[in-house]
Parts: C-alpha cells; sequence; structure tokens
C-alpha cells in the first residue's frame, strides 16, 4: 500500500511538471516579407531600436534543416535583411523560416515566420507578407 501511494505521488508530480496544456498562451507569430535583393534571398521583418535576432530557424521540409539558438544575440535594423548564416536557397523547394526577436530578457520575444518556395519563375511568397 505504501508503494502504491508513493508511486501515485511520483506520476502526479511529473503530470504537474510544467507540460504544455490547454491553458497555455502560445505567442503570436507574424508574418515576414521575402524578396530578393542584389540576387540573394532576403527576409525582413520590422524591428524596434535594441531588438536582436535571438533564434533562426530554417526548413526545407525535408533533410535540409537549420537551427540556431544565437549566443550573442545579433541587431538587426528594421528594414535590414536578417541573417541567413549562409543556408543553400535551392529552387524548386519549398521553406518556412522562423525568427525569435528579443529586446531584453524581460520583454517578451516577438516571433516571426514566412512560408515561400523558389522556382523557375523565381521566388513565390505562400504566406501573406507583412504589411509595410
Amino acid at each position: 500500500m505504501r508503494i502504491h501511494r508513493i508511486c501515485s505521488m511520483i506520476i502526479l508530480t511529473c503530470l504537474l511538471s510544467g507540460c504544455p496544456g490547454p491553458g497555455d498562451r502560445v505567442p503570436p507569430k507574424q508574418p515576414a516579407n521575402v524578396t530578393m535583393r542584389n540576387n540573394h534571398l532576403c527576409i525582413i521583418v520590422s524591428t524596434q531600436p535594441g531588438e536582436q535576432v535571438a533564434s533562426v530557424q530554417i526548413s526545407d521540409g525535408k533533410n535540409n534543416n537549420l537551427r540556431k539558438l544565437l549566443n550573442d544575440p545579433i541587431s538587426v535594423a528594421s528594414g535590414q535583411c536578417l541573417p541567413t548564416f549562409g543556408y543553400d536557397f535551392k529552387p524548386g523547394h519549398d521553406y518556412v523560416v522562423y525568427y525569435t526577436v528579443e529586446k531584453n530578457n524581460l520583454d517578451e520575444a516577438k516571433y516571426f515566420f514566412a512560408e515561400f518556395s523558389i522556382n523557375s519563375r523565381g521566388l513565390q511568397q505562400v504566406s501573406s507578407p507583412a504589411e509595410k
């Protein structure tokens, strides 16, 4: 009986220890703009002074993925291309990019995303572009 009670307490503790649930807030994602500048893919978001890129995820839905959590966040001015860290964007692929932008550890981070493809006609943004 005592072992049953201890096991029940351990299981209950694990169930209550921070797993995501229906009451958790999901931060809203804001659309990013994707364009070509000087024959290079350019991802643009609206940033405020002092905001920095804290993480980047790029995927083609296959095995060509990039995930970077930046120990030293990168400052990017509004309208400037976000870093893609040399990711090889190829024609004939669909891409999804996510960026986390933070001002400091106290303010809530902003999450930006874009879905697009590159084909023989060029770049086509699938997600709704951000308002300029």
